[in-house]
């Protein structure tokens, strides 16, 4: 951690949820882990949200009234080929959105994070699916506050933080 530069990097949050990737491409739609294991069937309220074009990275969760449901929660969905709709109520999946790698047809990942993000930023704008919101950018000046951010980031129920390069 000493080596490293704030002014060259930003950090976000990491949830206790799953790393996913959403895709809407050419009329098809899917939920992908990230070992690439295809889990739409058992998040469609997730997939059928997702908008057409789009290639994203995000944190799959439980969200109730805008809290992060424990791990746990998620693991009820997970592994399942159908849900009820009563589990579709009861434990509702979102995702938190880290990146966005293709819009559109043009593939995003050659681009620097920093230019990724505002391009994730403005598409999420214009479309605001109703099961994802945008990843918080953590401000931090020094690698002392950096630390502390972490040391209190598991008391809240976050998993840790996630440092990437501008």
């Amino acid at each position: 951690l000493q080596a490293i530069e704030p002014k060259d990097c930003v950090a976000e949050w990491k949830w206790d949820g799953i790393r996913v990737q959403a895709a809407h491409q050419g009329g098809e739609k899917r939920l992908f882990s990230r070992t690439g294991d295809d889990i739409s069937g058992a998040f469609p309220d997730v997939v059928e949200a997702i908008p057409e074009g789009v290639v994203l990275d995000g944190e799959l969760l439980v969200v109730r009234e805008g809290a992060v449901a424990p791990f746990n929660d998620l693991q009820q969905r997970l592994n399942r080929k159908t849900v009820t709709g009563a589990m579709l109520k009861s434990h509702p999946a979102h995702i938190r959105l880290y990146d966005i790698l293709f819009e559109a047809g043009e593939d995003l990942r050659p681009l620097p994070f920093i230019e990724r993000r505002a391009r994730l930023e403005a598409w999420y704008g214009r479309h605001a699916p109703r099961r994802a919101d945008l990843s918080e950018i953590v401000d931090f000046a020094s690698v002392a506050e950096l630390e502390a951010l972490w040391a209190g980031a598991r008391e809240t129920g976050i998993e840790g933080l996630m440092l990437k390069r501008r």
